[in-house]
């Protein structure tokens, strides 16, 4: 084995320090789930979908933020890893109020509606209050935020801050009562939003959705 290698589920495969195991993995074509990675944002590991193990750990690890090294040996997919990754998703989803939207609300919007039917994943599991409210009275012409379809995963966040650096859109409160915002809990035209729908297109549920587009398909019905 040469020294930049890892074992990828019994697959000796080269990496390139710095390289993560979920970066090398997609370049070797073998799937792992996620909802918070975007690949023009730094790793970050909140929606733990895409844990793998590793040998000589007790538990799993989320491969988006671990770093390749020579020899690791990885399994991407066993009975243990596909059951969390379930529960997982039944978490997360059991606050939405519904998982099918339609696909022109963004390129990603059926992100999470595709993972959910392939792990079979249903969202009256798991009961709670439900974070995140609706901006539905927010009456900007291109942004739709529906916020009842959020599951906190901040690409939006971070995509407003580290692209576009405008950091328009934050956080407020934690736990059941997290909500995605603006300064001030504002709309979006008093704030320093650009209406560059970066956001919109990073968005895995729909929860972000350009009206324009819906609008234009309401219009065809």
């Amino acid at each position: 084995m040469s020294d930049n290698t890892i074992i990828l589920d019994g697959k000796e495969v080269p990496f390139t320090p710095g390289e993560t195991i979920y970066e090398i993995a997609v370049r070797q074509d073998t799937f792992i789930p996620t909802l918070c990675y975007d690949p023009r944002l730094k790793p970050f590991g909140s929606c733990r979908l895409c844990v793998v193990d590793i040998e000589g750990m007790k538990n799993p690890v989320a491969s988006c933020t671990t770093a390749a090294t020579p020899g690791m040996k990885v399994t991407t997919g066993n009975e243990r890893i596909e059951r969390f990754r379930k529960t997982l998703l039944e978490m997360v989803v059991s606050e939405n109020r519904e998982l099918k939207v339609s696909p022109l609300r963004s390129i990603a919007s059926q992100e999470l509606t595709v993972l959910v039917e392939k792990y079979d994943a249903h969202n009256g599991r798991f009961k709670g209050a439900q974070s995140g409210h609706s901006k539905l009275d927010d009456k900007n012409p291109f942004l739709l935020r529906d916020y009842d379809l959020c599951i906190s995963c901040y690409r939006c966040v971070r995509v407003c801050a580290e692209q576009e650096g405008d950091h328009a859109i934050s956080v407020m409160n934690r736990g059941f009562h997290t909500q995605i915002t603006t300064e001030f809990n504002g709309f979006l035209k008093d704030s320093a939003c650009t209406l560059c729908g970066q956001c919109v297109q990073t968005c895995p549920t729909g929860a972000l959705g350009d009206k324009k587009a819906l609008k234009n398909q309401a219009l065809v019905e």
